[in-house]
């Protein structure tokens, strides 16, 4: 028996990009990735995984919400 996850399908990034927008969504997976690379770092997790796919799929999915940055 194998432990590993079912594939899951990789997220419509244009249909993303239109909700988001393009500029937010680089913004969002960039961020994501950058901490998901920290957590894996300090957990001293060095297995190589697909961080930026991780990230697309949490925020295709709604698990990772985009924030609004005021301006002053």
């Amino acid at each position: 028996m194998s432990n590993q996850q079912p594939q899951q399908s990789p997220p419509n990034i244009d249909r993303l990009a239109r909700r988001l927008g393009k500029y937010a969504l680089v913004v969002a997976v960039s961020q994501r990735t950058r901490e998901l690379k920290d957590r894996q770092s300090r957990m001293g997790d060095l297995a190589p995984s697909n961080l930026i796919a991780r990230a697309l799929n949490e925020i295709a999915e709604g698990r990772v919400k985009l924030i609004e940055e005021k301006e002053e």
